[in-house]
């Protein structure tokens, strides 16, 4: 932890750019589920009110805003097609342009799997996800079917990628996270550049720490798997450590040489 710490720079601006599900909060069942203690949702504020803290997730926009229910911090929704900073929202033009067959496919996908047990279709607008966390194993190979056929006959308009025991089906446009991160660094940004901290734990984080290799400090929540983060922390609790230590450091006056 101590040697994670040590590589944020006091004196600096700073923003600290986190995923949501299975970073601040465990992967539940059902997204409902996923929720913040008021204690730490106090701790976001509280780190909000030193640096820019933005909530990067794949839940839409107005969802994650709901969620955290912080108004001071940053939002970057749907996999970084929307932002929310300084009370203005931007949206991806071409993913807004595509909405409709975004929510065809959804509708398409869910007759698709009607009767598996255990399967949701999530239709967010500017993307839809498919839940199959609590489906038999034995029926995602068709799930995954269904979902390719329906992405196919968008005749290449979407494309499909997949996280933690979901399918998301998105715009078929050169944009991720990691993206979505980059515009709302240039949107938010002030006098000099922003150096961004940012910890998340699923596929879809990877972008965001390629995106940010040689700018930022990346982390990655979980052991096992390879990642292109910097650092790691093992669980949901050592995030929340981690943070609780980084807004005491902050609170410290720099020592000689550190900061710009």
């Amino acid at each position: 932890m101590k040697g994670i710490l040590e590589q944020v720079p006091l004196g600096v601006p700073l923003a600290v750019l986190l995923d949501y599900d299975g970073t601040l909060v465990p992967i539940r069942p059902k997204p409902d589920l996923a929720r913040l203690t008021p204690r730490r949702r106090d701790e976001l504020c509280r780190l909000g009110q030193r640096v820019l803290v933005a909530i990067v997730s794949g839940r839409p926009l107005a969802e994650i805003r709901r969620v955290i229910g912080l108004p001071g911090l940053a939002y970057v929704g749907n996999h970084g097609l929307e932002i929310r900073e300084h009370g203005r929202t931007w949206i991806h033009p071409e993913a807004a342009r595509r909405a409709e067959l975004i929510a065809e496919a959804a509708e398409a996908v869910r007759a698709g799997t009607k009767g598996l047990a255990g399967v949701t279709v999530e239709d967010k607008g500017l993307t839809a996800t498919v839940h199959f966390r609590l489906a038999e194993r034995r029926h995602y190979g068709l799930i995954r079917a269904v979902i390719a056929d329906e992405v196919g006959r968008r005749r290449g308009a979407l494309a499909v990628s997949r996280g933690k025991k979901v399918f998301e089906i998105k715009p078929n446009i050169a944009w991720d996270k990691g993206k979505g991160v980059l515009e709302l660094l240039r949107r938010a940004g002030g006098p000099g550049p922003l150096f961004p901290v940012y910890i998340g734990d699923d596929r879809t984080d990877e972008d965001a720490f390629r995106s940010l290799r040689d700018r930022g400090l990346t982390i990655r929540v979980g052991l096992g798997r390879r990642t292109l983060a910097r650092c790691r922390l093992s669980r949901v609790d050592a995030v929340w450590a981690f943070l609780a230590a980084l807004r005491s450091r902050l609170e410290l006056p720099p020592r000689p040489g550190e900061g710009p």
